[in-house]
């Protein structure tokens, strides 16, 4: 063979080797960034590069088919329809581009939600009792679950068989059915970038079990600090990343519940001057000590607090007898007064627009005054964020749901808000996105009352 025909041949393998090479599908992620999500902070930037779609054979119209096929999913779908759907998502991520994997993302968050709907009252006590048991206790007889509806039944058999479908304990003997989130997140988390891999599986870790429990904080002291400097260091490290107004109101959530509390969860005694666990402190001294940190400069300025005797508070935070509403102060609430005028962190219940980010792996508009037509004096007579008793600055004239008669229809009545100021309540919206007030007495809904008779008779419908 001539020498100038072996060169050629070389070339040309040299040239195929690489053309063969350059095909090959590229990871977003490296394979431990996973596990890196979870032990770090500090996660590696590595953008993305798209493959090519034509090198893997997969048609591009497969993942738009594949959202549409989501969209059926429904309480009747059995769990072979999701593995089905799994497996079409193994061949429709490589090739998707990060829009079409966020919105297969979304779609299959939505998915689950739908088919963990059914034939099932979450408000039996039947049910709950039985649920408590297996939540609890791990076993119930065969008898008892023949009680439940077939979805349930259904349901429950696939959580015992080790499907990715759980309990939800929503707290006051309340249970639902929920999806494992991170076993759903991880399908996806391969193909996102960093800055959404890492604000969707920390959600994902941290959204598995309720938050809230009880007027209770579920979490440890330990555990409320590793969410607040989480999401401290991701607005940091990713300013312009993924959602990072959420990412804010996460903090500024966790922020506030770490220096205040919550009605049945309070870190220190009542004058706020011992922490009620001795390794408390040492974390809030951990924390006082992190570099260009506002959680840092709130744990100093809370230690500080903490030290000083009643008499020195007295007279560097003066309490008035009434507060900025013109309710009355009482000697149990004068401390937290203080220690607000020390910290000055706002309080989350005190934004209109309230964002839940405590049910999923993204945060979700809860109500939207400005999409309805609700007038601000109805809307600010129950915030929407919580539960909370009326604040009323006078009567306010709304239509209320009378369905209690037995002798004629039930029909709208006027009546007024400020005989039910004592109550606690709740804004909400019904599903032809009527706003109305859900006034509560112990745990059930006393009444409902609209604020408008078209709103209400709409309701009555």
């Amino acid at each position: 063979m001539q020498k100038n025909q072996v060169s050629f041949i070389i070339v040309a393998s040299l040239l195929l080797v690489i053309t063969v090479t350059a095909c090959q599908p590229t990871s977003n992620i490296p394979s431990d960034q996973t596990q890196a999500v979870e032990e770090s902070n500090t996660p590696t930037v590595v953008e993305k590069l798209e493959p090519s779609k034509k090198s893997l054979g997969v048609d591009a119209k497969t993942c738009v088919q594949l959202n549409q096929t989501m969209q059926t999913v429904d309480g009747t779908s059995k769990i072979e329809d999701i593995y089905a759907i799994q497996k079409q998502l193994d061949a429709c991520l490589p090739t998707a581009s990060n829009a079409e994997v966020m919105e297969l993302l979304s779609n299959y968050e939505s998915m689950y939600k739908q088919f963990l709907v059914g034939d099932i009252d979450i408000d039996d006590e039947n049910f709950n009792s039985i649920v408590y048991d297996l939540y609890y206790e791990g076993n119930v007889t065969s008898k008892q679950l023949a009680t439940l509806s077939p979805r349930a039944q259904y349901l429950i058999g696939l959580i015992q068989s080790g499907a990715d479908v759980r309990f939800r304990d929503l707290g006051e003997g309340l249970f639902s059915f929920d999806h494992d989130m991170l076993a759903m997140v991880n399908i996806f988390i391969p193909y996102l970038r960093n800055d959404q891999a890492a604000f969707i599986q920390r959600m994902a870790q941290d959204n598995q079990e309720s938050f809230w429990m009880d007027a209770s904080v579920t979490t440890t002291f330990q555990e409320l600090v590793e969410r607040a400097t989480f999401w401290e260091h991701y607005i940091q490290q990713y300013p312009n990343g993924y959602a990072v107004k959420d990412a804010k109101s996460l903090l500024n959530l966790y922020r506030y519940v770490l220096f205040y509390g919550a009605d049945n969860t309070q870190w220190t005694d009542d004058a706020i001057h011992q922490f009620m666990e001795p390794n408390y402190k040492k974390i809030m001294l951990d924390l006082a000590k992190r570099p260009n940190s506002i959680l840092a400069k709130n744990a100093q300025l809370f230690l500080g607090f903490l030290a000083l005797p009643d008499s020195e508070r007295q007279t560097k935070y003066p309490v008035p007898s009434t507060d900025e509403d013109g309710y009355e102060i009482h000697d149990w609430s004068k401390v937290r007064y203080q220690l607000h005028q020390v910290l000055q962190i706002p309080s989350p219940w005190d934004v209109r627009h309230d964002r839940d980010c405590l049910n999923g792996i993204s945060c979700t508009d809860q109500i939207d005054l400005d999409s309805l037509d609700v007038s601000s004096d109805f809307a600010y007579a129950c915030p929407s964020a919580m539960q909370g008793a009326m604040q009323l600055e006078g009567d306010l004239q709304v239509w209320e749901l009378d369905t209690e008669s037995t002798e004629q229809a039930s029909s709208c009545k006027p009546s007024n808000l400020k005989a039910y100021s004592q109550f606690e309540c709740n804004l909400s919206i019904d599903w032809h996105q009527n706003p109305n007030i859900d006034i509560y007495s112990n745990r059930d809904v006393y009444k409902n009352v609209y604020e408008s008779l078209e709103d209400c008779e709409l309701a009555l419908k």
